[in-house]
């Protein structure tokens, strides 16, 4: 089967011969052989060229983002039928839409081949919003990429890493710098790394800053900001992040942080900054509270850290179910697991021991079952035709 993989992220078009070095899943173009497309390219073709474009492909992956509404709709009418929806943001994204565009994402979803999720407890509730299948389907991690970064536990300093900051709907930074702040006034920790969007680094560290430290606040001066514009102005900026990339002496250098008191805030960038930089953390803290695939959870397990986290994405649970809380902000709850991995050498050492078991599941190889099962199961079941599957 010759499959496409779009996406609103700004990957390089074409086949993909080479893992992305991302957690994203565009991936799944690779592991299938597949090409990409981003939807800056796709957003400039008229209906004819798009039609085209996209002809040669028995399926095409469409990302339901709802960011990006208008160019999902463009790429499913021009594949006639042959468009397969995937899991993107939050199970709930739907209620950004209005009463029509609801009306119109069941159509959607409707008229697809089949529908993947990367949440499996949400399977039924889209079953029952379709006629079409719906099946489970993690895009594929690369746990051997990622574990290349990771220390040994015994040169980890006593830090912990937090994904995020306080810029950033739906990502719960709050409560999560919740927890870090206790872990500092309590000493179980020496110092906090935070990694902030680097768009709303001036804003964000400011105010990360007061809430940790008590530092006066203060709203940075209004500036124009070339990348907010870009990113807002769903202009074609590829070129320009390529040159960029390109003037960087050294790409897998990570940018130094900003210190202050116990507190270290990074920018947020690619696997090459982040990964090596939380390897030498004792664990990652993320108290999410949306419907994700758990990024943070597949990452930790790689690095051999723990993650505590909650049950609202997919990955977490499945990785580290003896430090999954049940409630997002259920501070104590998150002070008191930390406390004990701190405490309990055998009892963290399991829990890294499980997560990195688990993850090996969510591979390649793991994709690749799903997707053959998948296969026989709906796509070629009643086909009619024996081609479709070949590599």
């Amino acid at each position: 089967m010759k499959i496409a993989y779009t996406s609103r992220r700004p990957f390089t078009d074409g086949p993909v011969r080479a893992p992305i070095p991302e957690n994203d899943p565009a991936n799944i173009a690779y592991v299938l052989k597949g090409d990409y497309f981003s939807f800056f390219t796709l957003d400039k073709l008229s209906p004819d060229q798009l039609h085209s474009k996209l002809a040669p492909y028995d399926l095409v992956f469409i990302p339901l983002d709802m960011r990006a509404w208008k160019s999902v709709q463009r790429i499913a009418a021009a594949c006639h039928g042959r468009y397969a929806t995937y899991s993107e943001g939050n199970i709930a994204d739907y209620q950004m839409l209005s009463p029509t565009d609801q009306v119109a994402f069941l159509t959607l979803i409707d008229r697809a081949v089949i529908n993947f999720l990367y949440w499996e407890k949400y399977v039924s509730f889209y079953q029952t919003l379709t006629s079409r299948p719906v099946a489970y389907l993690p895009y594929p991690f690369f746990p051997a990429e990622a574990s290349q970064y990771s220390v040994p536990p015994e040169q980890r300093a006593p830090h912990i890493t937090l994904p995020s900051g306080l810029a950033g709907a739906t990502r719960n930074g709050l409560a999560s710098l919740a927890v870090a702040r206790v872990l500092l006034e309590k000493q179980l920790v020496t110092r906090v790394n935070c990694w902030l969007t680097a768009v709303t680094f001036a804003e964000d560290a400011q105010a990360v800053q007061h809430f940790m430290l008590g530092t006066p606040f203060s709203p940075p001066k209004i500036r124009f900001n070339w990348r907010h514009w870009l990113l807002k102005s769903g202009l074609d900026y590829r070129k320009l992040l390529a040159l960029k990339q390109n003037r960087q002496t050294s790409p897998s250098t990570p940018d130094g942080p900003t210190v202050v008191k116990g507190l270290a805030l990074y920018r947020r960038q690619t696997w090459r900054h982040y990964l090596p930089e939380a390897a030498k953390t004792q664990a990652i803290i993320d108290m999410n509270n949306r419907e994700t695939v758990g990024r943070n959870a597949l990452d930790a397990a790689a690095l051999g850290l723990p993650c505590i986290s909650t049950d609202r994405s997919d990955m977490q649970p499945r990785l580290f179910p003896a430090i999954t809380l049940k409630d997002s902000w259920d501070i104590d709850g998150a002070v008191a697991l930390y406390q004990k991995l701190a405490q309990d050498s055998a009892f963290y050492q399991e829990v890294v021991r499980y997560a990195a078991q688990e993850v090996a599941r969510f591979g390649e190889a793991g994709f690749l079952q799903r997707w053959q099962h998948i296969l026989a199961s709906y796509l070629l079941a009643g086909s009619g035709r024996e081609d479709i599957g070949a590599s």
